[in-house]
């Protein structure tokens, strides 16, 4: 586990500062579908982005899908806001980020704990009594508001928080987003954990709860976070890219390769082809040198 913690603090130092406010602008749609669709939210990236970014929050999704998008977004900003302030009452900072994901949702329940019995579909989880939540939460809370933030501090909040389950919708939205908060403040960027984990990042959470199994959860969690870092460094960190060519989108990369794009991103998925780099938004680049390459 050392050595993760070690590349995940090498990874955190190649990441230049002046990216900062470019890669939270990417996290803000990145993050948002992503935690939204590992519960099932329908949207794809696209529609994410653009009910995120230009506001739409109607369309041939449900609405609601609509509505966790553009809800979490403004978490997401919350939490930001958040990242350089001094101490901060954690218990306060859960139930806000809570009240936003659930606004015009639940406006009943949201921002406020459970008081009933709720169960994790396809789980043997019993959970917490809805009658101890209250106490549970402000034990909790109060251990976290006097740790220093770290890494571990985050993941343990995110699974506590997930064990608890104190509300009853949106536990692991906010469980997310409050182990991102804990990890800016900490100096580190947050995780984003792809629908492509979704299984394994759930069976690490299971696994611990039913078996005590901390450090797999925990060796799971720094490899996604390294992942993540990982991914900042190719899409953010400053390289030098040896091309006598203008880089190219994956659709034009495409047409100048004859393949169809679903081709292209097959090899991507099998780590046959990798984009030579990103634009500010995301998006991959190649160069039309890699296409004689991947012939």
């Amino acid at each position: 586990m050392y050595k993760i913690f070690k590349q995940v603090q090498e990874l955190s130092q190649k990441i230049p500062h002046d990216s900062f406010e470019t890669i939270i602008k990417w996290l803000r749609v990145e993050l948002t579908y992503t935690s939204n669709n590992i519960e099932g939210n329908t949207l794809t990236r696209a529609e994410t982005a653009l009910t995120v970014e230009e506001g739409f929050t109607s369309g041939s999704k449900p609405i609601k899908d609509y509505l966790e998008a553009k809800n979490h977004a403004e978490a997401f900003d919350y939490i930001v806001s958040l990242v350089n302030q001094g101490k901060v009452n954690y218990e306060d900072v859960i139930l806000k980020i809570h009240s936003i994901i659930l606004n015009g949702i639940d406006d009943n329940n949201r921002g406020r704990y459970r008081n009933v019995r709720v169960r994790i579909a396809g789980s043997d989880v019993v959970l917490p009594n809805p009658l101890k939540v209250p106490d549970l939460m402000k034990n909790f809370t109060e251990k976290l508001d006097k740790k220093p933030d770290s890494i571990l501090k985050a993941f343990e909040a995110h699974y506590k928080l997930v064990e608890i389950h104190p509300f009853i919708d949106g536990n692991g939205r906010t469980a997310r987003l409050l182990m991102n908060l804990i990890l800016m403040r900490a100096g580190y960027l947050p995780t984003v954990i792809a629908t492509i984990e979704r299984k394994r990042y759930i069976a690490s959470i299971n696994f611990r709860n039913t078996k005590g199994d901390v450090i797999g959860y925990y060796k799971y969690m720094l490899r996604v976070l390294k992942k993540s870092l990982d991914m900042y460094v190719k899409m953010f960190g400053k390289q030098e890219i040896e091309t006598e060519q203008p880089l190219i989108t994956v659709g034009e990369f495409a047409k100048y390769c004859g393949v169809p794009k679903s081709t292209l991103r097959y090899y991507i998925r099998i780590k046959k082809l990798e984009p030579i780099s990103y634009t500010n938004s995301g998006y991959m680049l190649f160069s039309k040198e890699q296409a004689e390459l991947l012939k």
